[in-house]
């Protein structure tokens, strides 16, 4: 499949997405998915698989639709604008990972399994967390603090990408590919209230004996490794990017129908210029967003971009959930209101990207102190 197909065949994928979800996700649904035992309609997830949604990005030789990465990322973009929630995005994240870490195919059977739709959870903190030691025996002993995993209890299977941890700091850097059914780690975790509509598990697997049985590959490289997890980021900023363009739509809406002292109140100076920061802010998600989506395709690629498209798309979603509980008078921030799982997923998400100051000290150490020197868009 050509380049320009894969667009044509992303956006196609994108719009009936957003077609699919605006025909049953609003806020009432949103409330009682949020409320239910597991979070999510397992029914509903059978239609996604079904409709290519776990599929759509992956190569036909392991089941999936050769839509590359391009058609998730606008799966995801859909799911933002919904507020949807369910483990998809744990599972493409998990998949969109995994496809280029290996060119010894040694995870296809994995991509395979996700491609049939089963639920994958990626343990792999943006922010430090398990690292593996070698044992005797051939097997590995895990430890490092707890962390916590999104939809870990409703996922069937669990993928560990850790670093080996050898104790030389001179040693090279190598990381470890596992996978572990759920049940085999289920005295290991508690399930943990989430601040949105998404459902997390606090992990701890120090102590945990990792059996070679679970172990995919042990001899991954650290730079094809990070730009493996920046392309799962990236749809984490693709649902944030989603999320932005949604809370500016509805509340620009709400502007112009709301009326006030005899007049909308999209009329008064103070609301166009809180209007107009939503909007640049929004701007400046999606555009660094399309700049991280076109460069960001193939491994050894570029993964700086993807980590502006990250912080960016955090901090604008915020400003704008934010900006639009303002204009709404507050509304927003209640239940009967779909803003307040946009609100809460602003911060959320955010959060789940890292720590603000190590997400700058990445980008001030690779725009600043080691620019590249193809990176044009970088002042010197």
């Amino acid at each position: 499949m050509t380049e320009t197909s894969q667009i044509g065949d992303s956006a196609l994928l994108g719009s009936a997405a957003r077609e699919l979800l605006a025909d049953f996700v609003d806020n009432t649904y949103l409330n009682e998915q949020e409320a239910s035992a597991g979070g999510y309609e397992p029914e509903r997830w059978k239609q996604l698989c079904e409709l290519g949604w776990t599929a759509a990005g992956l190569p036909g030789r392991v089941g999936g639709l050769d839509g590359g990465f391009g058609a998730t990322a606008a799966v995801a973009v859909e799911c933002g604008r919904a507020g949807f929630a369910s483990p998809w995005l744990a599972t493409a994240r998990t998949a969109a990972a995994l496809g280029v870490i290996d060119s010894g195919l040694r995870f296809d059977p994995v991509l395979a399994d996700i491609a049939s739709g089963r639920a994958h959870a990626l343990v792999a903190p943006p922010d430090g967390g398990p690292h593996a030691e070698t044992t005797l025996g051939g097997g590995y002993r895990l430890s490092g603090p707890a962390v916590v995993v999104e939809w870990l209890d409703q996922c069937e299977m669990v993928v560990l990408l850790i670093p080996h941890d050898s104790g030389d700091q001179n040693a090279e850097d190598r990381w470890l590919g596992a996978v572990i059914p759920r049940d085999r780690i289920s005295d290991r975790y508690v399930p943990v209230r989430s601040v949105d509509n998404e459902r997390a598990a606090r992990l701890n697997l120090d102590g945990l004996r990792l059996d070679s049985e679970f172990v995919i590959a042990d001899d991954l490289a650290g730079p094809e490794l990070r730009y493996a997890l920046s392309r799962a980021n990236l749809l984490r900023a693709a649902v944030m990017v989603g999320g932005c363009a949604a809370v500016l739509d509805f509340t620009t809406r709400y502007a112009r129908e709301r009326v006030q002292f005899g007049r909308p109140i999209g009329g008064f100076q103070a609301v166009r210029h809180h209007l107009s920061r939503m909007a640049i802010a929004a701007d400046a998600a999606q555009l660094t967003y399309d700049e991280a989506l076109e460069t960001t395709t193939a491994p050894g690629t570029d993964p700086v971009p993807a980590a502006i498209a990250l912080f960016v798309a955090g901090r604008s979603y915020v400003e704008i959930a934010l900006t639009a509980a303002q204009i709404h008078g507050g509304v927003g921030t209640t239940v009967e209101h779909v803003l307040h799982h946009h609100f809460r997923r602003a911060k959320a998400m955010q959060l789940r990207s890292g720590r603000r100051a190590g997400r700058l000290r990445e980008l001030t150490d690779a725009l600043i102190r080691n620019p590249a020197a193809d990176r044009l868009w970088v002042s010197r």
